[in-house]
């Protein structure tokens, strides 16, 4: 063999971490010197990860991207997992042949996958260039206000926002100049008027002594921070995101720093339980401390701290930029609702077919059981405050639900599941009807497979679902969830804690209706009541949550945050209704809202929603009935409505016309008379008003 070819064999087998540079050195010198087939033949029979990228990498240049399309997937199938750097190289090639669609995606996956901040530099311009690949659902208004240089960050933003399909746009002031911002009338962030305001502070702006002889400093710099918020929330409408004060990387103190009442870093906890008490309903405070100490010291990095006011260090922008984008989403009704599992090396070890249920590792002894146990622990966590789990399993039923049944060690069981598709059909139709059933969009799954195969299939199948890539070991899938943030909430709401189980009743009267062929029979049998009040202080975060998430019945899809729904509430000018529904299967909490805007004798309805677990049970012809007999209190003549289309609400396009109300000259406009309307009967609604 060419001692040269053999040598490149050799240099890529072995390159360990910086894989990615070795394939390109490999690729560039093999057509430099023409020995490619040569390179080939000797890279064929090779089954390590590198003989296979360079395979892939040097069919794409000889035969093009189709042709080498195959060899791409074996290096995933050898390596168990997608490779973010293969997939931006692929990208690369999709955009260079027109495939903006498709590079976008493979784009999307590789970010969804990666925490590194050199990946993110890597994808920076492709991403841009692919920009119209992605799909925009909502737009967003960041103001960037910090001590430090955030241009590093904003980028890593740029993609995060751009992956998870949002269309954002930046203000950022220069470092240092964030109170000139807030107090000059005439600033740039006043006029910019942000959705978000992201408050970037570190431990050196607080001012603190190493030996402080008592807790002034520490009361003085919560005071300015205090004085910062009322700034901004006096100056924007915008929300204020903060982190925390992370402990400073050296303290000549050391074990005092903490042990003195007033040492610096015991000063630096308590400023931030401080201001987790005082932060008002507008501010969202970041644990920098937490996410510091993840990352084992080398949270900051003090020649680039010295040289460029960069802080944190670049490597770890991507993990504060998640914990940025993951609040933005909640906010915006945009976090994930349900996780769908598999179950053989996923949620315990080994195959249950093949050993049975005092084969599997799940438990001690084996410490690898322990570590499927503390899983489902995790899991189970997530389940109480209001993620849904769900089931997609190839699998014989009996044998695998029988481990969540009997097994000694298992947390979960099926009751923790809304849904259970343990059979022999491919995943992506097991989520289609899991969706189906649940009546909830694609867009709010995750989907968690050790299978490479099965997280393919569904990647290509659904895009809309997030898939990430896991090994099957458990400590792993629970640093993959934890990493992504894909549950997100920044508040907990009774209907959190109760979610599950109004899931499950949607599955159970799914069984019920099949069993009743007649509408009003099965209705009748759902024994429901149904209450309704005015929206006040207590209802309003619910409201608020219901109004940002909901998206199929929504009349209009309006986002409101809280403070304006506070507003609304106390002003003569708008009627403000929450709904909430029982039946014999569970308390569904609150479930629809409707806000009118009273304009003299004309009530204009601004918002009309209801939640997709109680559609088609004729609550919109309850809420209908409440808001016409509301209006008739008031002498209301009309009540004007209107039909604002979305890709997501076609549900309700005929929704109006059938509840009566007369088309108007405006298209999407429809008109109801009061005195005239005809009320619906409502008869299958044991009633109760909070008034």
């Amino acid at each position: 063999m060419n001692s040269g070819v053999d040598a490149i064999r050799v240099f890529v087998e072995n390159a360990g971490p910086d894989l990615r540079k070795a394939v390109q050195m490999s690729v560039a010198m093999t057509a430099e010197h023409g020995w490619e087939h040569e390179v080939l033949r000797a890279v064929e029979s090779r089954t390590t990860v590198g003989s296979r990228w360079l395979r892939a990498a040097l069919k794409e240049r000889l035969n093009g991207t189709e042709a080498a399309e195959p060899f791409w997937e074996a290096v995933v199938a050898q390596n168990g997992r997608e490779i973010p750097d293969v997939l931006l190289h692929r990208a690369r090639t999709m955009a260079r042949g027109g495939d903006i669609k498709r590079a976008a995606g493979l784009i999307r996956t590789a970010l969804q996958n990666s925490n590194q901040y050199d990946l993110y530099v890597r994808a920076e311009s492709l991403a841009r260039k692919c920009r119209s690949g992605f799909e925009s659902k909502r737009k967003v208004k960041v103001a960037l206000l910090s001590s430090s240089t955030t241009a590093l960050l904003r980028n890593v933003l740029e993609l995060q926002f751009l992956r998870d399909g949002f269309e954002a746009e930046f203000y950022e002031p220069p470092f240092g100049t964030y109170v000139q911002e807030l107090l000059q009338p005439d600033s740039g962030l006043k006029l910019f008027q942000p959705d978000f305001n992201v408050l970037l502070l570190n431990w050196r702006d607080l001012g603190l002594s190493s030996l402080a002889a008592d807790s002034s400093e520490g009361n003085e710099a919560v005071t300015r921070i205090k004085e910062i918020w009322r700034s901004a929330i006096g100056s924007t409408s915008g929300k204020i995101i903060q982190l925390t004060f992370a402990q400073p990387t050296h303290d000549a103190c050391h074990a005092l720093s903490s042990l003195m009442a007033h040492g610096k870093s015991r000063s630096i906890r308590r400023i931030n339980e401080e201001l987790y008490a005082a932060a008002p309903e507008r501010v969202m405070l970041i644990d920098s401390e937490c996410m510091a100490a993840a990352w084992n010291g080398h949270w900051e990095d003090p020649f680039l701290w010295s040289s460029a006011k960069v802080y944190p260090a670049p490597a770890m922008l991507p993990t504060l930029g998640e914990n940025i984008v993951s609040y933005i989403r909640a906010e915006m009704g945009l976090s994930r609702k349900l996780l769908v599992l598999d179950l053989d090396n996923t949620l315990w070890g080994g195959v249950i077919g093949e050993d049975g249920l005092n084969g599997i590792r799940l438990g001690p002894p084996s410490a690898e059981g322990e570590r499927y146990q503390e899983l489902q622990q995790y899991l189970k966590d997530l389940k109480q405050r209001g993620v849904l789990l769900a089931l997609a399993s190839k699998n014989n039923p009996e044998d695998a639900l029988d481990v969540l049944r009997r097994h000694p060690n298992a947390v979960l069981c099926t009751d923790d599941f809304v849904s259970c598709k343990v059979n022999w059909q491919d995943k992506a139709t097991s989520i289609r009807q899991i969706a189906s059933e649940l009546r909830l969009g694609l867009d709010s799954f995750v989907f968690l497979d050790d299978n490479p195969v099965e997280r393919s299939s569904v990647r290509r199948e659904l895009p809309e679902v997030i898939v990430p890539e896991i090994s099957g070991e458990p400590a792993e899938s629970i640093a993959v969830l934890e990493r992504g943030l894909y549950f997100q909430t920044v508040r907990l709401t009774a209907e959190d804690l109760t979610r599950n189980a109004s899931y499950l009743a949607v599955a159970k009267e799914a069984e019920m209706s099949n069993s009743i062929a007649n509408l009003d029979d099965y209705l009748a049998e759902l024994r429901m009541q149904i209450d309704c009040g005015p929206v006040d202080a207590e209802t309003s975060a619910r409201v608020t949550q219901l109004i940002n998430k909901t998206n199929q019945f929504n009349l209009t899809t309006p986002r409101y945050s809280q403070e304006e729904i506070q507003s609304r509430t106390a002003s003569s000018k708008y009627w403000c209704r929450w709904y909430r529904l029982r039946d014999r299967f569970a308390d569904h909490g609150l479930i629809g809202i409707l806000i009118a805007q009273i304009s003299g004798k004309q009530w204009s309805i601004d918002t009309w929603l209801m939640s997709c677990r109680v559609i088609g049970r004729e609550v919109e012809s309850f809420m209908l009935r409440d808001l016409v007999l509301s209006a008739q209190e008031f002498g209301a003549q009309q009540i004007v409505a209107r039909y604002v289309p979305t890709a997501k609400n076609g549900l309700v396009a005929q929704l109006l016309p059938r509840l009566g109300f007369a088309e108007a000259a405006e298209a999407g406009s429809f008109t109801l008379e009061v005195s005239t309307a005809k009320l619906p009967e409502c008869k299958f609604f044991e009633v109760t008003k909070a008034e």
